[in-house]
């Protein structure tokens, strides 16, 4: 399980240093993040012990955090509103089955915060399709995670026509898509010639009677989305993030741990936050 653990979290280390390098104020926490993640794996790995340990629980515990001050703020401005939640796109197991992911803290906080105020109608996982599956345990059986982490197959399979065909069973039954990740199409790496639809492409997107909702991924380039209201609050990484936030319990008062690592972005705070976005 640790060699798992391990890959999984050396793949998000590359994927966020490289949005550090396109502009993403998210890429660098990310990567920090992921590494510590893959010191503790290797830790527990060389010298015995039980996964987790404090400071997973500090990280599990703020990305609870997370899901709970979105929760609350869509509570309070969106009563009897009906959500969807949109789940991270089905990762390949390498080796063992990993410890569970990061999103399941976001999820719970989520939940807990939304309670029955905001009804939610479903959860979508997009399912990886079984010849992209097997390309990528190849890779990872073959040339390690690093080579995983860079095939295009990996990145490029959940794209826009993708959550499209999957949002067709939910048409007309939500009123916002809350994503637990990024949404596809809104930034591409490294992948040469090859086109994809940007997720102006999405049908939801000039459906006026749905909104967006992000707790994960980049957003310096929704800047005119948040804007014009298409998304109606997106949570991103703090651009100066202290020690103490890593290492340390949260403070009890959830809004100041909240601000410890997260900034909660919305139409109306837009002018506050355009450090947060592309000039280009």
């Amino acid at each position: 399980m640790m060699y798992g653990i391990m890959a999984v979290a050396f793949i998000g280390m590359i994927i966020g240093l490289q949005k550090e390098k396109g502009g993403a104020a998210w890429g660098r926490p990310m990567a920090i993040l992921c590494i510590i993640i893959a010191l503790g794996a290797a830790g527990m790995k060389m010298f015995g012990g039980k996964p987790g340990g404090k400071t997973a629980d500090i990280n599990t515990r703020y990305q609870e955090i997370k899901g709970e001050v979105l929760g609350a703020h869509l509570a309070q401005k969106y009563a009897g509103k009906k959500a969807l939640i949109l789940l991270p796109p089905e990762m390949p197991v390498m080796g063992e089955q990993p410890a569970e992911p990061p999103y399941k803290g976001v999820l719970s906080g989520l939940e807990k915060a939304l309670g029955s105020t905001v009804q939610v109608v479903g959860k979508l996982e997009p399912k990886m399709p079984d010849d992209v599956r097997a390309k990528l345990q190849a890779a990872s059986g073959a040339g390690g995670p690093e080579d995983m982490a860079m095939m295009p197959e990996g990145q490029m399979w959940f794209n826009v026509k993708t959550l499209n065909t999957e949002l067709e069973a939910y048409k007309g039954k939500f009123d916002i898509l809350i994503c637990l990740t990024s949404l596809p199409g809104v930034e591409v790496m490294g992948m040469g010639n090859v086109k994809m639809d940007p997720y102006t492409k999405l049908t939801i997107w000039p459906d006026k009677n749905v909104t967006i909702a992000l707790a994960e991924g980049g957003i310096n380039k929704l800047g005119r989305a948040i804007r014009d209201g298409k998304i109606v609050a997106a949570v991103t990484y703090k651009q100066q993030i202290s020690d103490d936030a890593w290492d340390k319990e949260p403070p009890s008062d959830l809004q100041e741990a909240f601000g410890k690592r997260f900034v909660l972005i919305t139409p109306e705070n837009l002018t506050q936050n355009m450090a947060y976005f592309s000039t280009k």
